[in-house]
Formats: C-alpha cells, structure tokens, sequence
C-alpha cells in the first residue's frame, strides 16, 4: 500500500524557486511508494496548522520545504505523532537538515525520503514551549532577534552583524544552582548548530536523551576572529571561553532583554527559563 505524503512549502524561505522544487518532486518522488499532496504556506503558523490536519487525516509522511523556521513548525506539531518528518532544506542556514547530513539539493534530499530510512529523536522544551534544535539567551538571542528586522541573509552578512553587535554587547546574568555568573550567551543545545555550519555544540546528538548546556565567556577582540573559527569548525568545545554541561532539564534566571529558539529571536517577557528534555519524541527521515 502506498504512503501517503505532504509536501508543506514556504514559498518566502531561502532564494530557491519554490515552482522548480514541485517540479522535482513530480520528476523524483518514487510514485510506487508514494501518493502525495503540496501545500503552500500563506502566513507565519501556516505550516503548523496544515501538519496538525495532516496528523488529523492520518498522512504517513509531512516533508517541510523551506529553512529552519519552516522546519520548527511543522515539527512541532508533529511532536508525539505518529507521522514522520521529512525535509527539503531550501532556507538560508538549514542547520536542522546539516545536522541530519540532508543535502540541500532537490533531487537528492528527494531520494532520501525515497529511501525512508527514519529514527526516532528528542526534542525539548523551554518554559513549556516545544523546539527542537536551540534555545537559549544571551548574544545569540539578540543576533536571532536583530535578524528577524533585517530582510538579508546569508553567512558572510550574518558574520557581519556578529562583528558589529560584538563591542556594545555586556552580556547576561545567569542564576542557576545557587552560582551566578555572567555569559556571553547561554544556549541550550539538542542538535549541533544554529545553520550555516555554525556549530554552537558539536557533540550534540538529537537521541541521547540530553540536552547540552553551553556557557559561553565573551572572548577578548584578539581572540574573537579563532573563536569564530572555532564554532565554524565544531572545535569550539575546546576553547577557554565554552563551557559544556550535559543535563536531562536545568531552571535559570537571567536578566537577558532576549531569548532564541530554534535560530528565531524573541524579546524576554520571563525571569525564570525551564529547559526540558522531551526523548524520543519525533520521527525524522534521514539518509
């Protein structure tokens, strides 16, 4: 019996021609194994309701077309769901889709739904609301949240905004198990990094039942283009400025005016944040 597919597309995600990706998909999309639909998203939480009434209507397979924003909300609806994501990364950081090695060209990311090969993965949780790659406060969150009003992307115009937000930024406090101390940014980590190849923590694995707590000092500007280099590498675990601990859920309190989730900026409306590890709680089709 054939499975059936969706294919969720944000026609506004990266720069790729969203008509050529249907395209390919009618071209590669194996027709014995697969009976599928395209939906395009109209609006921001589009993706999210279409996956709820495709777990509704019993599809076997979701694939998200678009970048990491496209991804977080389809995947979070299929949270404790029996239907499988799958990915077409076509965003401009696609870090979900690096850290499962899912090409981001067309045809072969199309040939890996083919294939099926899926696993069942963790997400988490912070103050109760559900991500599945990053989270967290401090830098990061800000640049996430500067990202948001600006209508570039890209790695070298994202390097550039870290250059010039790096001298004005102080840091935040974080209150955490009776010590406080000030970090550069805080980031709670279920996979490797926030896209681009910018690995926030390379030993991230997405099954393991952990998340990654990574603390990170604010390094000196002679140090900062290294530390750079270091997170491009995924050797940043190694620095004097990284600190990483492994933990199933850790309560902090911070003064940060932002938090990030998933690579997307929010203002800080709480005092206190609540990360949680959810196991084993999503289906992920993957090479």
């Amino acid at each position: 019996m054939k499975q059936e597919i969706w294919f969720i597309i944000n026609p506004s995600s990266g720069i790729s021609n969203k008509k050529r990706i249907e395209n390919q998909i009618r071209k590669y999309l194996d027709s014995e194994k697969y009976m599928y639909s395209i939906f395009y998203t109209d609006y921001s939480g589009h993706g999210s309701e279409l996956a709820k009434q495709g777990i509704s209507e019993k599809v076997n397979v979701i694939c998200a077309v678009g970048g990491d924003g496209t991804v977080h909300e389809i995947a979070t609806a299929l949270i404790q769901s029996d239907v499988k994501l799958a990915i077409i990364p076509c965003g401009s950081g696609n870090g979900f889709a690096r850290h499962f090695n899912i090409s981001e060209r067309v045809k072969k990311s199309i040939k890996i739904i083919n294939q099926g090969n899926f696993t069942r993965i963790d997400t988490a949780t912070i103050n109760n609301i559900p991500f599945i790659q990053v989270a967290g406060v401090g830098y990061d969150a800000k640049i996430a949240f500067d990202i948001v009003n600006n209508t570039f992307r890209g790695l070298f115009k994202y390097l550039l905004l870290i250059i010039k937000s790096y001298f004005s930024y102080k840091g935040v406090s974080i209150h955490a198990n009776e010590k406080v101390d000030r970090y550069f940014m805080a980031t709670v980590a279920n996979t490797k990094e926030y896209g681009n190849g910018f690995q926030i923590s390379p030993t991230s694995k997405a099954d393991d039942g952990k998340l990654e707590l990574v603390l990170v000092k604010k390094p000196p500007i002679y140090d900062l283009t290294w530390m750079t280099l270091r997170f491009l590498l995924g050797t940043s675990s190694c620095s004097k400025y990284v600190e990483t601990i492994q933990l199933e859920e850790i309560t902090f309190s911070t003064d940060s005016g932002h938090f990030q989730m998933d690579g997307e900026g929010f203002l800080n409306k709480f005092s206190e944040l609540n990360f949680q590890i959810v196991p084993k709680s999503l289906f992920v089709i993957h090479p």
